[in-house]
């Protein structure tokens, strides 16, 4: 019996191996750059910080499918740490996908946040801060999830009640039910997140490595969660854009009032429902710098949240919550 057990050790030994030992990068395809003037703002859309200065890269494997994404090594799921330093509420989350292909009827995908309260597998040996309790999920069919080259066009998935977080969590994506569809989500490239080592996998045992531990590539992953920091006024600009919305929660004649620090191609503002369904767009075309706003009849509107996004037109997307009373 110990010569069995002794044998099937070996063997799972060797399959882990086997598994590291194959991961290897394919064709690596540079994304469209952003630009964003700060990687935290309150009531906002928080930024992995390598991506501040980092170049946005979609990477293919050998084995066919992304190394964030969809593989032929099997690969469950992908999420990305973020610390906490107070507490606030997640809403929702921006995910850069770049590229899908389905297959026959669509398959469907989840957006997931975690506590960092599960076993893993770092550089430094095991650790007990990897992905671990699902602490909410959204679920979406493969045919209804945005891609795009650039950040403006990221898919926003919304929650139906926020997670109030105090400590550090991850968010990320659940390929499970996902099958023989495919999809690759946008990251910074090698060398941009200097080792922070923030950037984790689950292996199709189920097991969770770091990034920078099983390709090994040191790079974040392209999740950005709307939070909630209890503050309802923006004042620092993200990618030279400054916005918030009079009166919040929203009756009556509503005012988006945005500001440009520079100068913007297209600027596009959309209203979604919480399903992350569009329900009311602003077209601004080619804006200055200078101040603006958009007015709309929030009485339109069924009670509820709401979610308002901003496309300035060179590469940005962020996204605020607000209520309709």
């Amino acid at each position: 019996m110990k010569g069995t057990k002794t044998i099937l050790s070996i063997a799972l030994m060797l399959s882990v191996s086997f598994l590291m030992a194959q991961k290897q990068v394919g064709n690596v395809t540079p994304m469209n750059p952003i630009n964003f003037s700060n990687a935290k703002t309150p009531t906002d859309t928080l930024m992995p910080t390598s991506f501040s200065t980092g170049s946005p890269t979609l990477y293919g494997t050998v084995e066919g499918g992304y190394v964030v994404g969809t593989n032929g090594y099997g690969d469950l799921a992908k999420a990305q740490l973020f610390y906490v330093d107070e507490p606030y509420s997640i809403e929702g989350c921006l995910v850069w996908v770049g590229v899908k292909d389905i297959i026959g009827t669509p398959n469907t995908t989840k957006f997931v946040v975690y506590s960092a309260n599960g076993t893993g597998t770092a550089t430094t040996g095991t650790v007990n801060t990897a992905p671990g309790t699902e602490l909410a999920s959204v679920t979406v069919s493969m045919s209804d999830l945005d891609t795009s080259l650039s950040l403006a066009g990221a898919h926003v998935f919304t929650l139906t009640t926020p997670v109030y977080v105090t400590d550090m969590y991850y968010v990320g994506m659940d390929f499970t039910n996902t099958y023989d569809d495919t999809l690759g989500i946008v990251s910074t490239t090698d060398g941009d997140a200097l080792g922070t080592e923030l950037a984790w996998e689950k292996f199709s045992n189920g097991t969770w490595y770091s990034m920078l531990k099983s390709w090994p590539l040191d790079f974040d992953l392209a999740f950005f969660p709307i939070v909630d920091m209890t503050q309802s006024i923006q004042t620092s600009p993200i990618n030279g854009v400054i916005c918030n919305m009079y009166p919040n929660p929203a009756y009556g004649v509503t005012s988006i009032e945005y500001q440009l620090t520079q100068s913007s191609s297209n600027v596009e503002i959309n209203i979604l429902d919480v399903t992350g369904k569009l329900v009311k767009s602003f077209n601004e075309g080619a804006k200055d710098p200078g101040k603006y706003d958009v007015t709309f009849n929030a009485s339109e509107l069924q009670p509820g949240n709401y979610f308002y996004t901003i496309n300035a037109g060179n590469g940005s997307k962020f996204a605020k919550k607000f209520q309709v009373k």
